[in-house]
């Protein structure tokens, strides 16, 4: 979840601080220059007061950029006060509210631009995306301070022309996509920051699945009018994606859900998933260039599925009663690994993948993560535990070896995969994981509420559907250390991973990393190096992460001219010869070929995966 707000915070004993809401205005028009403005109003009483900037978001495995807010002046009666930031908690900031004052005026602005430059951000001169938590301040009395229960009504303004999309509904029942200033209607803060609003001169709603209630739209602004001409077949299949979704879970736990996607080459890529919405920021081509719908197909899959996953049901340690108390990611695998699994499959059953396309993404996930060698050290579970420190570091020097950010979802993927072929083979194909999320992440048909669950609490629902030792099952692969990754999966579903020397579709259409199961080198079309398996070919010949290749076998450097060179080696003796910018040059004494992974079938077995990707 995202703030942006500027408070005038009246900050009581916790029961009544919620009595009167506060006034958010957020004016957008300055967004062209990479600024919001904000201006809260608060309503207070006399005496110490502690606002806060929201740092631990939900929904973000890192902490909020408070670097990127500025311009900071808080007043009561107009006349200035001081603050004081907190040294111990560089998000708390300290007032003094004087005597006779019954609400205090802050104003506050947020810089847009990428923290490291200009450019970036998430706004442009023809559009912006708004999440609300970079622009807020909140009253703060400690670690039981609930933000469900503090109101706020915001409000916007936008720069002439633009249009607008947000799961807030207008305090006046205008439709969405008029032109601000717009006033809101009051929600909780919780709520607030739960809605982020996308705005832009270029702007497109088209409404989805017209069978299925609660509605559902896809918002689009974008760079030009052309990228939003988004073609009918591909809005079928978003239809059916919310068709299939509904039958996977039996319930709804929203008013409405917009799918807010951005379509810009001039802001930063980005998503994040919400109750009743996801956000997500892609390239200006995303929905119009067949290469990238069909690459990027499981993206907003993806987040619609977190509004079951993640959103309503949480675990409980991600579940905290403000923005201040910081969250304990221990079941990342279970909310980005159990989501990531079912929005690759809701992708396929919708038909936004076919059945080939689901098995390349499948084997490509399978290989990668049969070759982590930092699973002799850490183990998924320290992934997801140590993800805000290791968030940004997916790629680069080492990642092999070290394991990032993002390792709890795919390989959180592969072991959710695995639970539902156990499922399945376990009740002679009778009960399977759908059966499972129909009851625990479905139910009755809810608004945006949070139901948190703990680690027992999943294993005996997982208990209930089909009677197996879950938390050994689910604590082995999450503690594991084994150099194969968890493929039980795959395995038990009648398939295998293997490797060819020749790429299959999927990896010639994704720029597979066809280096890695083969020399051991991860590398850029550049030429450069970016990370080096260990005990691997190209470790053995002495290469480092970040050396540059000039030339192979004397030809200047191209992945081609590279894929050409290990294919020749096979049949050759002589190591390959490598030449390096700034460095001696290096041989390479392999003759195993190229190796592309492919999931193959194991004849005379159950096909699983078919079953779980049959459209129901």
């Amino acid at each position: 979840m995202r703030l942006r707000t500027s408070l005038i915070i009246l900050l009581l004993p916790l029961s009544a601080a919620a009595a009167e809401p506060i006034q958010l205005a957020v004016d957008m028009r300055d967004v062209p220059r990479k600024i919001i403005h904000a201006t809260l109003t608060i309503p207070v009483q006399p005496g110490p007061l502690t606002l806060a900037y929201p740092k631990w978001m939900p929904n973000a495995h890192e902490v909020a950029p408070i670097a990127q807010q500025v311009g900071l002046t808080i007043s009561a009666n107009g006349k200035q006060l001081a603050w004081r930031r907190d040294p111990l908690d560089l998000y708390a900031y300290r007032i003094t509210v004087p005597n006779g004052a019954h609400s205090i005026e802050v104003r506050t602005d947020f810089i847009t631009a990428s923290a490291g430059g200009t450019a970036g951000g998430s706004t442009s001169d023809k559009l912006a995306v708004l999440s609300w938590n970079d622009v807020l301040l909140y009253p703060y009395a400690g670690p039981a301070t609930r933000v469900d229960r503090i109101e706020i009504t915001p409000s916007l303004l936008l720069p002439a022309g633009w249009r607008y999309a947000s799961s807030l509904h207008p305090a006046d029942n205008a439709a969405v996509g008029t032109a601000g200033p717009i006033a809101f209607q009051t929600v909780s803060l919780e709520q607030l920051v739960d809605s982020p609003l996308i705005a832009g001169r270029y702007f497109r709603e088209v409404p989805l699945a017209l069978g299925i209630t609660p509605p559902h739209y896809l918002d689009m602004v974008a760079d030009a009018p052309e990228n939003l001409e988004v073609n009918q077949a591909y809005i079928d299949k978003l239809s059916e994606l919310i068709n299939q979704s509904s039958k996977m879970f039996r319930s709804h736990h929203y008013d409405a859900f917009r799918m807010l996607v951005t379509l810009s080459d001039e802001i930063e890529g980005h998503a994040a998933d919400h109750h009743q919405s996801l956000d997500n920021r892609r390239p200006a081509r995303f929905l119009t260039d067949e290469g990238m719908m069909s690459r990027y197909a499981n993206f907003m899959p993806h987040d619609l599925v977190h509004s079951w996953n993640g959103k309503y049901r949480r675990p409980d340690g991600m579940t905290t009663p403000n923005f201040q108390v910081p969250v304990d990611n221990s079941g990342l695998w279970a909310y980005e690994g159990l989501t990531d699994y079912l929005g690759a499959v809701l992708t396929a059953r919708a038909g936004l993948w076919n059945r080939e396309q689901y098995l390349g993404m499948l084997g490509t996930s399978a290989a990668l993560f049969s070759h982590r060698s930092g699973r002799q050290w850490r183990d998924l579970q320290d992934t997801a535990v140590a993800a805000m420190a290791l968030w940004d570091k997916g790629g680069g020097a080492y990642d092999n070896w070290r394991r990032n950010g993002f390792e709890f979802y795919g390989e959180g993927a592969l072991i959710w995969l695995d639970v539902d072929v156990t499922m399945r083979n376990r009740s002679d194909g009778r009960k399977s994981l759908d059966d499972f999320l129909a009851m625990f992440n479905g139910g009755a048909n809810l608004g945006a509420q949070v139901k948190p669950y703990s680690f027992t609490q999943l294993v005996a629902a997982l208990n209930s559907v089909v009677p197996n030792d879950w938390a050994n099952f689910l604590n082995e692969r999450l503690h594991s250390h084994s150099g194969d990754g968890p493929m039980g999966g795959i395995t038990g579903s009648g398939y295998r991973l293997v490797y060819r020397d020749r790429p299959s579709d999927w990896s010639k259409s994704n720029g597979t990393k066809a280096f890695e199961y083969s020399i051991g080198l991860n590398i850029s079309g550049a030429g450069v190096v970016g990370d080096v398996l260990p005990d691997s070919a190209g470790a053995k010949a002495g290469f480092v992460p970040g050396m540059s290749i000039t030339a192979v076998n004397g030809q200047p450097y191209s992945n081609a001219v590279m894929q050409e060179a290990i294919r020749d080696a096979k049949t050759n003796i002589a190591a390959i010869e490598v030449s390096l910018r700034a460095a001696a040059p290096l041989r390479l004494d392999y003759h195993d070929g190229e190796r592309f992974p492919v999931l193959e079938r194991v004849p005379g077995t159950p096909d699983r995966l078919s079953e779980i990707l049959q459209a129901r």
